[in-house]
């Protein structure tokens, strides 16, 4: 089959659909947890808790359309190495939403507005990155969904220099943790803030991890034009 017919597909077009709508799920998964950071810098307790919930619904909602997919690609009416294929994309999206929540679930065990101004800098920066992040993954989706590949390719390329930015980041506030006081701040909020921040960072790699999926499957229909 030709790769337009293979886009053009009925099982196809279903199940890139729900991936692409997983995709661009990820993004308000990190809008959300960006909205829990500037509720923990400004010291607001009660958002940050209502804010986390809506994180964790969207979390929920991003495991549910995971098993929509699989549900769609176990009806077997695309080739064994083509399903696989999608459902790593799956996969690999859904933990960029994992690894956001779980970022959130640290967030709210210690009080972020405590912590050094340059720490709350650096960790808003880190978040707005991964956001562009989860944007360029979705856009790069889209266009493999469109059979746009060099298009979808070089919006992965993007992704991987935004993760790039983000571990840059994250070392900058590594730096700045050892700052940080421990007759003012109790050890075990750092040990916790040094966790939040492996989290944020897991999210940009998920994101990194995700497009290389894209770029496999991108190759693989290429060839289909041959």
């Amino acid at each position: 089959m030709s790769l337009e017919g293979w886009l053009s597909a009925r099982r196809t077009v279903k199940a890139m659909g729900l991936v692409l709508e997983h995709s661009k799920m990820t993004t308000l998964a990190v809008e959300l947890l960006e909205k829990c950071i500037r509720d923990g810098i400004g010291g607001k307790q009660d958002d940050l808790q209502k804010s986390f919930a809506l994180l964790e619904q969207k979390e929920h909602e991003a495991d549910d359309l995971r098993k929509r997919i699989i549900e769609e690609l176990a009806k077997g009416e695309l080739p064994a190495d083509e399903r696989v294929g999608l459902m790593r994309l799956g996969r690999q999206i859904d933990w960029i939403t994992d690894w956001s929540h779980e970022a959130g679930r640290i967030l709210v065990l210690f009080d972020l507005s405590h912590m050094p101004k340059q720490v709350q800098d650096v960790v808003v920066e880190m978040c707005e990155t991964v956001r562009e992040c989860t944007v360029k993954v979705a856009d790069s989706v889209e266009k493999l969904m469109n059979g746009a590949l060099e298009q979808s390719l070089q919006a992965a390329d993007g992704v991987e220099r935004l993760e790039e930015k983000t571990d840059k980041l994250h070392q900058k506030a590594r730096s700045a943790l050892i700052e940080i006081k421990t007759d003012s701040i109790p050890v075990g909020s750092i040990i916790l803030l040094s966790q939040f921040l492996e989290a944020i960072e897991n999210t940009a790699d998920r994101c990194e991890d995700t497009c290389d999926q894209v770029r496999v499957m991108a190759v693989t229909l290429s060839k289909r034009n041959d």
